[in-house]
């Protein structure tokens, strides 16, 4: 299992559990849309605390994930990114896309995940 969720409310936060790279990019798309199916959430999170690093298979699975949502109408953030994935998501221009915050920044707005976040 790649991606374990949390909900409140309506907003849902998914912590991707490993790496997501060509070998497994599809396996955590088809996770992310059976995560979401028949449920109507306004926000979405993606936290990244457990993901050291993307292949371009990872970012592109990312920018599918992301684009469903946005056709939905739904708010994406991204937490919890380290130093590398910080750089490769503004190389990539995914920081044009989602809304970034570092981890107090997040549970500054949503402290209602501080549980599920905070080891």
């Amino acid at each position: 299992m790649l991606i374990q969720s949390h909900s409140q409310e309506d907003h849902l936060l998914f912590s991707i559990q490993q790496d997501i790279l060509m070998e497994n990019s599809r396996e955590f798309y088809h996770e992310f849309e059976r995560a979401m199916e028949g449920k109507a959430f306004l926000r979405i999170t993606l936290n990244f605390a457990a993901v050291k690093f993307l292949d371009s298979s990872g970012i592109g699975a990312v920018i599918k994930a992301s684009s469903a949502l946005h056709n939905k109408g739904i708010e994406i953030f991204v937490t919890n990114l380290n130093k590398n994935l910080n750089s490769v998501f503004r190389l990539s221009g995914l920081n044009h896309i989602l809304s970034i915050l570092t981890l107090d920044e997040y549970l500054s707005k949503f402290p209602e995940f501080r549980k599920a976040l905070e080891p």
